[in-house]
């Protein structure tokens, strides 16, 4: 019995490798259940990492400045909890849909040509007739793309935001694009990393993503290209806070703000792409 179970873990390790699905650090195969440290020293969890942090933090520095910013265009004060509400709908509503939609893509037709973007080239899918019916299967990653690129056309479309109607459509696409991270987030960690430490993997993922992505963007970036504007708006802001107008008026208060997480947006569809092609063999054997 013992001599047969060692053959079997060496025909395991034997088919990973030919597979290519052996990760290069922890020479563990993705796919199989990994230790939080174990993962760590995996290309793809820090891609995952990074394309997590700046879409929470994006979605964080719409929750925590909204008044903010409403006030700052001289909007009508209704429309912060407004504003809120639609973010919280958007993202409640692409919570739900991006679960039940990546879980069906994985079993979609796709074109011919998408099976260079998600590396499916071997997966072609034959009908009964023998006819080539195209290519398999949307891997889960391919929507952290989807998000990444809803990221950073609704900070784009805020930064030059002028009127009550593109605000308002602006932060409900960005509430769409922080919805979609926490279910992929969910599902993704365990079908890459396995179940047995799915515990403590996911909540590496769900701690760091929103406290680093505050701290990043909502409490750095934010608050300085604010406090910036405050002196060009009203000279020394120690002048400004005893006249009780610590505040900044105008469109340039948080405009950089929304290229910066705009500008991260972008970077997030390159490693979510990397990501998908890191990963291409967990999704080739589904």
């Amino acid at each position: 019995e013992t001599f047969l179970q060692e053959d079997i873990l060496r025909v395991h390790s034997i088919s990973d490798k030919e597979n290519g699905a052996g990760n290069e650090h922890t020479g563990i195969a993705l796919g199989s259940d990994f230790t939080l440290m174990q993962m760590l020293r995996t290309r793809p969890a820090w891609l995952m990492a990074w394309t997590c942090v700046i879409i929470v933090g994006g979605g964080t520095v719409m929750t925590n400045n909204i008044g903010q910013m409403t006030e700052a265009l001289g909007f009508d004060p209704d429309l912060t909890s407004a504003s809120l509400a639609l973010f919280s709908a958007a993202q409640a509503a692409s919570r739900v849909m991006t679960g039940s939609i990546s879980e069906s893509a994985l079993k979609w037709k796709l074109p011919w040509y998408c099976g260079c973007i998600t590396g499916n080239g071997h997966r072609r899918r034959r009908g009964d007739d023998g006819v080539d019916g195209g290519y398999r299967g949307l891997p889960r990653p391919a929507f952290l793309v989807v998000a990444s690129l809803i990221s950073a056309l609704s900070h784009a479309i805020l930064s030059i935001a002028t009127t009550e109607e593109g605000f308002a459509f602006g932060v409900t696409m960005s509430g769409v694009a922080f919805g979609m991270v926490w279910p992929l987030m969910v599902l993704i960690t365990g079908e890459v990393f396995g179940y047995v430490h799915y515990g403590a993997n996911y909540m590496f993922y769900d701690g760091f993503s929103s406290a680093a992505g505050t701290l990043l963007l909502s409490k750095y970036v934010a608050q300085t290209v604010y406090d910036e504007h405050i002196v060009e708006n009203h000279g020394d802001p120690g002048t400004a806070q005893t006249d009780g107008n610590f505040k900044c008026y105008g469109t340039e208060c948080f405009r950089m703000t929304q290229v910066i997480v705009s500008f991260l947006s972008l970077t997030c569809v390159i490693s979510s792409i990397g990501l998908i092609w890191s990963t291409k063999e967990v999704y080739h054997r589904r």
